[in-house]
Order: C-alpha cells, then structure tokens, then sequence
C-alpha cells in the first residue's frame, strides 16, 4: 500500500494507501523449510503493512472472508493444509506442464519458528537450470498477492473489460493470454498478516507462551517493519531456493505499489545483506520517497508529480481546455512535463515572492490544462490533490475519477457533501470481493488448500501498525529507497531495472519514478541498465487487455537482455 496525504475541501488531510501484494505458494512439511514429497503439513506466516497517518483509514479496508477472532484462528493452526496440483497452462503453442504449489513456509526468529509465509509457486517443468524464476509480492503494506497473481502475470485472472473496468457478476477466473510462465517461473509471496500468512500461536503444551503470537494480538507484530519485512522476504526466497534446488537460476523480484520500495530497497540489501544474487528487478507502481508525497502547502515535489498525471486524465476524458481534442497523449503529456518543472514549479518555490499577475497568470494555465474551474484553481494556488481532483474534474456530471486509474469513473453517490471521502473510499476497491471469490476458488477448490483461516486480501490492522525500525524518527517523512537503489545499482554491475507505471495514476505517479531516476547521478554505463516503461491505464495498468499483453512482452524482452 502507498501512503499520500491529501487535503480535502474543508482543509483536513486524508490519507489514500495503494495496495497491491504478489504472493507465491508453495509446500512446506516441516519447519527445515523443504519440501515435502506430497503434500504436507502448512505453516501460515504474516506480512507487515504501513500506514503512516493511521487517523484516517477510509481508503484502506480489511477485505476478508472470514470473520473468525485470531484465537480461533490459532487454535485452528493444525488443521492447516496445503495444496499441489500439476496443471497445463498453454504460451503461445506451447503446453506447459506445471506444478503449481500453494503453502506456507516457516519463518524464524533466533533460530525459533515465528510465523508461516503463505505463498503460491508455479514451477514448469523444465530440464533447463538456467529457466528463470520470479518472486513477485505487492504492496500496502497490508495487501496480499490476489493482484499480480489473479490481474496481470499468472496463468488465470479476473475478467475485465478492456479498458481495466470491473464486469459485473464476473467472480470465475479465465484464462490469461498474456501469462508469464513462457519465460519464468513464478512464486507469489502473501506478507505477515495478509493472505493466510500468520505469526506462530502461543505454545500452549509446555505452558511457555510465543511471544510473536502476543505480539501479533497487540499489535507489535516485529514483521511489521520495513526492515524486518524485507528480511522476511529474503529469509522466504533463500528458503524456497534451497529446497528446490534453484540457486543457480536466474533470479527476478517483482514488487508492486509498497511492493516497488521493497523492490528498490532490496537492490542494495539482496547482496550486501541477505546473499542473494538476484538478476532482475520489475518496480511497477512504486514509491520511492514518502516525503515526497506530502500535499503539504510547504512542499514542491508532490504537485510536480502529479502535474502531468492530472492533465493526461483531463485529456482522456476531453476536458483539457489547453490542448486540441484530437492532439496526440504523448505530445500533451510531454508538454505538460516540461511546464511542471518550469513555470509551475517556479510558482510554487516562489510563493508570493513571485508577482502577482504573473502567479495568477500561470494558475489558471494549470487550471485550463487539468480541465478544472480556474477560480478553484487559483484558491487552491496551485496544489491540487488527488482527492480533490477526482471530485473535481467530472462534478457536473456527479462523477468521481478513480484515484488508482483516472481514465475510469464512477457515480457520485453523495454530490452534494462537501466532505465526500465516503464515496471516495466506495470508488477504490470494489473488485475486493471478486478477488476473494477468485482465491478461495482457485486455492481451495482446484488445489485443495484447506484451513479454518480468513484470506486477508487488505490488512488495515496492518497498516495502521507499521513501524520504522531503522530510525528514530518519523517514518513518513524518512522512509525512502532512492540511495539503496543507486547503491545497489553501483555496486552490482549485473543488476538491470525495470520501473513502469501506468499514466493515469494519481496515488503513484509515474513523473516522479522519472525525475527521481534523471536526478539520481547515475553514471550513464548504470542508467543503460534502467529501462522505463509507461504504458495506458493506472496503478494496475495490466487490467488493461492491451497494456497486459504488452506488458508481458517488454517483462519478456527484459529478462532476455539479464541473460
């Protein structure tokens, strides 16, 4: 999930968390973390997740299927059942017979077992040892692995329409043209606390009480940090790899959302810290700098990054009042970067320093080119939020904007409230329960998964509870991944990066993935190593038909230039 703070009309702030998780599964018998001749049984581990301004939690929801208490849930802990199943999954003309393995494996703390990551692995079989393979994991913190699993890269998804848009009544699960198994292998990873993934119950045969399973009730999960969390992930895939014998493969992380500051702060971490020789990175979505995305009247970066996102919206739905109807989205979008690290950035730096007609002057321009009402604009001096901008720009058709995906809509259930954040909040996640349906569908039905614990798709508690264990200070404003990336980009001549966003997302925008890679110094021999790709759509731009097909491809293509 993505932190943001955003101010509403009435001068509050409100806080949107982006959630997106991958999550492999595979079975674990015991708790050497190898696998079992069939299977065996399951262990649950839980992943942490962030929010830095807990107050308000209306964007972010615990979408679960289960309502059972965590003490049930821990009494429940032996009755817990992985699945295995050999499946055929067909790319381009090829039948790929494939292992798909859904589980948990043990996580430890001072050599104690602590928690169970809970994981879904497809692995085709393939003499070949250099076949690649790919952890993937999403973001949050608090989400679980459903949406790179069931949206963009696994070999079944969700139907959508074409441009991303929910069909309704869909909860079946179709086949995925644009998989990634013709050239991986593909492990998703759910994080302490989504998914079925769990800290260990309390020890209860020897009278000693686990002290993870009392932190997991109070709140004080240790895997809800930023560095414990990525230590989990690591922990997770030294773990899978020796007990499938795949060090010698080349190794791919995939991070969406939260998931892509994972991503960006492992590229250092991988090797300097947790002896893992990964090739390949694919930050989609990311954060990078949370301070970054402060909408505070004091800051700068945060309304340059979103400059070009909001006028690419405007202009997708003909409201762009600076440009031609017709003019191509590649010229508006390039024309409004170019104004946003100029005049618009001169007027926010200057403030009042800057004259008067010349500030006026420049904010209804931003005004015309987002397709907003000038005079609100020109109040707004400037800085426009997200939230503000989804109400804003279709209020006369009693529309809102989706934050994740601008280029969708939804009706406006309460027009007339000046605070509207209740429908803001209906806007965002109203696939949850279709991506709940798919799970228990696929995991349960197909691999025979079995286990009395709820699927958290979104983990609030999660959120709310993540902490900073790497400093004393405040986590929002010190959280960012930008030196571990060029650190490990620097220090890792093999290491190549792929970073992509889709356009229309507000929570994420791409512009700010963008400066941050120009303004990194990064010797032009490491920036050849970058590839940055933009593709139609927002946060989960692979819901797009096209832009998934086309994502593959360029995945593809980018793991050939690792080899």
């Amino acid at each position: 999930m993505i932190p943001h703070r955003s101010r509403s009309e009435t001068g509050s702030s409100t806080t949107a968390a982006c959630v997106n998780l991958e999550i492999f599964i595979e079975s674990q018998g015991n708790d050497s973390g190898l696998p079992p001749s069939s299977p065996g049984q399951s262990i649950i581990a839980c992943e942490p997740q962030w929010n830095p301004r807990a107050s308000q939690q209306h964007l972010i929801r615990n979408y679960s299927t289960m309502s059972e208490s965590n003490d049930k849930q821990n009494e429940a802990k032996n009755s817990n059942k992985g699945g295995r199943k050999t499946m055929t999954f067909r790319s381009a003309d090829i039948e790929l017979t494939t292992e798909v393995i859904a589980d948990w494996m043990p996580l430890h703390i001072d050599d104690k077992p602590a928690a169970d990551m809970f994981y879904t692995a497809y692995l085709v079989k393939n003499e070949d040892p250099q076949r690649a393979i790919t952890f993937c994991i999403n973001g949050g913190p608090g989400g679980c692995s459903a949406f790179l699993q069931f949206a963009c890269c696994g070999p079944r998804i969700l139907a959508f329409g074409d441009d991303g848009h929910e069909v309704p009544g869909t909860k079946t699960l179709v086949d995925n043209p644009a998989h990634w198994l013709g050239f991986t292998d593909l492990v998703f990873i759910d994080a302490i606390g989504t998914g079925y993934s769990r800290l260990r119950p309390e020890d209860k045969s020897g009278g000693e009480k686990n002290e993870a399973a009392k932190a997991d009730k109070s709140k004080d999960n240790p895997y809800w940090a930023i560095k414990k969390d990525l230590a989990s992930i690591a922990e997770f895939m030294r773990k899978f790899l020796t007990g499938h014998k795949r060090w010698q493969s080349p190794l791919y992380f995939a991070g969406e959302s939260y998931g892509g500051y994972r991503a960006t702060r492992l590229a250092k971490l991988f090797s300097r810290e947790f002896q893992l020789a990964v090739d390949g990175l694919i930050v989609i979505s990311p954060i990078w700098q949370f301070r970054d995305a402060s909408d505070s009247d004091y800051s700068t970066s945060q309304w340059i990054n979103q400059l070009p996102v909001y006028v690419g919206i405007a202009h997708k739905h003909g409201l762009c009042r600076h440009v031609d109807a017709g003019a191509a989205m590649t010229e508006v979008v390039a024309g409004a970067e170019a104004f946003a690290i100029s005049d618009y950035a001169r007027a926010l730096v200057a403030g009042t320093l800057m004259d008067d007609s010349e500030r006026q002057q420049i904010f209804a321009q931003v005004a015309a080119m987002m397709g907003l009402d000038e005079q609100f604009v020109i109040e707004s001096e400037g800085r426009v939020t997200f939230v503000d901008f989804a109400r804003q720009l279709k209020k006369q058709d009693h529309q809102i904007t989706d934050l994740y995906d601008g280029s969708l809509v939804s009706s406006d259930a309460f027009p007339n409230r000046t605070n509207n954040d209740a429908a803001i909040s209906e806007a965002l996640f109203t696939t949850m329960n279709l991506y709940a349906a798919a799970i228990y569908q696929f995991q349960r039905e197909e691999l025979g998964v079995s286990t009395e614990l709820e699927y958290i798709v979104l983990n609030e508690e999660a959120n709310k509870a993540w902490k900073n264990d790497e400093k004393d200070f405040d986590l929002f404003q010190l959280a960012e991944s930008m030196d571990d990336f060029r650190a490990g980009m620097n220090s890792n001549n093999a290491l190549r990066a792929m970073i992509v966003h889709g356009q229309f997302d507000t929570v994420t925008p791409y512009f700010a993935s963008k400066r941050l890679v120009h303004q990194s110094r990064l010797k032009p021999e490491v920036k050849a190593r970058i590839v940055e790709k933009l593709y139609a759509g927002g946060h989960m731009f692979y819901s797009w038909h096209r832009e998934r097909q086309q994502f593959c491809e360029d995945v593809a293509a980018f793991i050939r230039s690792c080899e």
